[in-house]
């Protein structure tokens, strides 16, 4: 079990204490801060598939009701049968609610895996009728509704008409003019539960009643008179009734949730755990953490990991691989260059991997178990024990050995630090070197230049270094893999003011073979520095490129979908044409039919081949197929010349040049026509080689092959009515194009424009089935849809 001080070190409790912050309930935020790593890879795995369960169903749902009252006092007095407080019952109402609302919501079918949750969701205890039962009877935490039971009713109602006697009595002493005067006010109060007027002390004897009360002066005395004795006893034994009435049936209630303490313990229980998962995948959004590839060989590859406690603007991420025959990493580079956030960052990391959090890392990341963690991090100076510094890391160390085993990770920073520099060196190699043997996995940090040579000759070990600039010993941040780091120490020592004599004399006592390994380290950085810088150049150019061939294929898309856009009004306004002239020579041969129908004279064969005239002209022409596909390419000037045919969109037609003058100045000719255009006026076009050339007074009917119509469609940003609309004019081009497939872009966000589209689908007529995109495809992003 990883103990409290290395989580401590690794700062995992502050961790935690963000976490809890996003927690519904005190109670899940209470679990979020007592959370521990796997005990088991199978822990392990399960917690990690939990959070990425949940993180799925975020996209489609996030208003999970999670509010929850701490009900675990209120269970034990419903195991013993004590009855419950009207503020205890309504407690257990509302977790009744949630637990049924939440499992409801758990349940739906998003077409998604959430077993794991769904499992949870199952164990829930949901009663409601219960539910119903008392958020009926109960108002408040003070007040029961007449209508809880019959008999409060009645009781209730008795009540009432007392008190409307009792007041009616008195007042017709308040109200009777020679009665008023006795009194101080002449008004009805209350003392001690009854009914009682407020008599000047000197006129006592003329209201005769018993005296309740005085007032602090002794001139009022507070009186119940005879006349309402008998009312106000009757009063008090209906509210003693209903008193009993509610009690009775606050312990039907207790009575009724008796056997189901269990459950509603349950209850409380999974809801927090719930509550727990819906906190880890909160933050781990909130601070763009991804999912982590898990193993339990000891294989840490972190891409640009960040430390979770470092503000997002001011890391620097680092990228660590370790794993497979290298089983130790050993850290170098100049002092405050973050070799103790590097070490801290690779524990933490596994840490949060281990408790089923996402981390802060690029996708593809991967994080392995381990049985264990120990670190021999930061000052270990130990007062108490009388330790110093070193005896405190020495103590640590010492520990660490003796437990460390294959399934460990170690952590330690600046190891053999505090000592004379030969016998730390030493020690630090030995330790290394066990560790080594032991099979565990280690990250060590140092400025030991024997443990430098020792991990550059030792197979199982590999170094790496946090980068600097050559020029100003200033560090980076940046954790370079494979590459030793320089100490620097003299170099930054100059830097920062220390006079030159000192300096110079400091590089004289300089161990020669020490002089010599520093220099070639940085060496080795200077052309290591060089070559990043060159690939970050290719990388830059590479980039570039892609942009650009991102525009064209953009541009192509926006020019297909503007001649598709041409093309149908050009067929609209076709079939408009054809119907009119259909319906004209219906007319006109109707017209016929009834001349044929009566006596033939010279007149009416006049008429009839007026009307036969007018009969072919209402015919429409014959359209031939085309003879050019338009490909929407413009020509390049370099290829008009005289001769060249090509496509003017202008007069819709082709045209061959005849001069060109220059390429705001071209002469083309279509037919006997002759014209000036520019050379942005001419197109490419290709010619079916099957069909004879059209003369240039026929128009030239522009095609679009059906494969220029895109199969998808972008709808990020539209609210739902807008997507459904412009997806069904989609589908209708793609079913008119003989599509099978199509994919729709709808983007993750909170998921509602996916589900709006998911239940549109559903019912549409040309919808064969749809699903989510799969890894590559653009995952809960895109949904892909089969046409019928």
């Amino acid at each position: 079990m990883i103990t409290e001080k290395t989580l401590q070190k690794l700062q995992y409790p502050v961790v935690l204490q963000d976490i809890s912050k996003f927690a519904i309930s005190s109670i899940a935020a209470d679990k979020v801060l007592r959370m521990k790593p796997a005990q088991s890879f199978e822990e392990m795995k399960m917690l990690q598939e939990e959070t990425a369960q949940a993180t799925r169903l975020f996209d489609f749902e996030t208003s999970f009701d999670l509010s929850l009252d701490d009900i675990t006092e209120t269970v034990s007095q419903i195991k013993v049968g004590s009855c419950l407080s009207m503020g205890q019952l309504l407690a257990v109402m509302r977790t009744l609610r949630t637990a049924r609302l939440l499992q409801a919501s758990l349940l739906k079918d998003y077409g998604i895996d959430i077993g794991l949750l769904q499992a949870r969701a199952c164990t829930l205890y949901a009663d409601k009728r219960m539910e119903d039962d008392i958020d009926f009877a109960i108002v408040s935490e003070e007040e029961m509704n007449d209508r809880a039971s019959d008999e409060l009713y009645a009781i209730r109602k008795k009540i009432r008409e007392i008190n409307i006697e009792i007041k009616q009595k008195l007042q017709s002493y308040t109200k009777n003019s020679d009665l008023s005067k006795y009194l101080q006010d002449s008004i009805v109060t209350i003392r001690g539960d009854r009914y009682v007027l407020p008599v000047k002390q000197e006129y006592k004897g003329f209201v005769s009643g018993i005296v309740h009360d005085q007032s602090a002066s002794g001139s009022t005395l507070f009186i119940e008179p005879m006349a309402v004795v008998q009312l106000n006893n009757s009063l008090r034994e209906a509210v003693l009734a209903e008193r009993e009435e509610i009690q009775r049936i606050l312990q039907s209630f207790t009575d009724r949730l008796q056997p189901s303490y269990a459950l509603l313990q349950n209850n409380v229980d999974t809801i927090s755990d719930i509550d727990v998962i819906f906190s880890r995948v909160k933050y781990g959004i909130d601070n763009r953490c991804t999912k982590p590839q898990i193993n339990d060989s000891g294989l840490i590859r972190i891409k640009n990991a960040r430390h979770p406690l470092i503000d997002r603007k001011k890391v620097v991420p680092i990228t660590f691989e370790m794993g497979g025959t290298t089983h130790i990493v050993v850290v170098t580079g100049t002092n405050t260059g973050g070799k103790t956030v590097t070490l801290k960052t690779v524990g933490l990391v596994t840490l949060l991997a281990m408790s089923g959090m996402f981390i802060p890392c690029s996708e593809e990341s991967e994080v392995s178990y381990f049985e264990n963690v120990y670190c021999d991090i930061g000052d270990e100076q130990s007062i108490e024990q009388s330790l110093s510094t070193f005896s405190g890391h020495m103590t640590n160390l010492r520990d660490i050995i003796d437990r460390v085993s294959a399934d460990s990770l170690v952590l330690i920073d600046e190891v053999g630090a505090g000592t004379e520099p030969n016998e730390g060196a030493a020690l630090a190699v030995a330790i290394t070197e066990y560790l080594l043997n032991s099979g565990c996995r280690a990250v060590i940090t140092t400025h030991y230049g024997k443990l430098k040579e020792y991990s550059l000759i030792t197979d199982g070990i590999t170094n790496a270094s946090m980068q600097f600039n050559p020029e100003t010993f200033e560090p980076t941040y940046k954790l370079v893999m494979g590459v030793p780091g320089s100490s620097n120490a003299i170099a930054i020592a100059s830097r920062l003011g220390l006079k030159d004599c000192v300096v110079q004399s400091a590089k004289k006592y300089v161990n020669g073979d020490s002089a010599q390994l520093e220099k070639v380290l940085s060496n080795a950085e200077q052309i290591r520095k060089e070559y990043e810088d060159k690939v970050a150049e290719v990388e830059k150019l590479k980039h570039d490129l892609q942009e650009e061939t991102e525009k064209s294929r953009k541009l192509n898309q926006s020019l297909s979908a503007e001649r598709e856009k041409l093309l149908s009004g050009s067929r609209s306004e076709a079939r408009k044409i054809v119907a009119d002239a259909q319906r004209q020579c219906k007319e006109i041969v109707g017209q016929i039919k009834d001349m044929l129908n009566s006596d033939v004279t010279d007149k009416s064969l006049f008429e009839a081949r007026a009307l036969a005239k007018q009969l072919n002209n209402a015919m429409p022409e014959e359209e031939k197929e085309d003879d050019y596909v338009f490909t929407g390419d413009k020509l390049n000037f370099d290829d008009i010349k005289k001769g060249v045919s090509a496509y003017c969109p202008k007069i819709n037609s082709t045209v061959t040049v005849a001069e060109v003058k220059s390429p705001s100045k071209i002469i083309v000719r279509a037919g006997n026509i002759t014209m000036n255009v520019t050379a942005d006026d001419l197109y490419y076009f290709k010619q079916d080689k099957k069909k004879p050339l059209l003369t240039h007074s026929r128009t030239a009917h522009r095609q679009v092959d059906s494969r220029s119509h895109s199969n998808e469609i972008n709808v990020i940003g539209q609210t739902v009515d807008e997507a459904v609309q412009n997806v069904d004019e989609f589908i209708d081009r793609a079913v008119l194009n003989g599509l099978n497939t199509v994919w729709v872009i709808h983007g993750m966000g909170t998921g509602r424009l996916r589900k709006g589209l998911h239940e549109h689908f559903k019912r549409h007529p040309n919808i064969a089935e749809f699903r989510l995109g799969r890894p590559g495809e653009g995952d809960s992003g895109v949904t892909v849809v089969t046409l019928k």
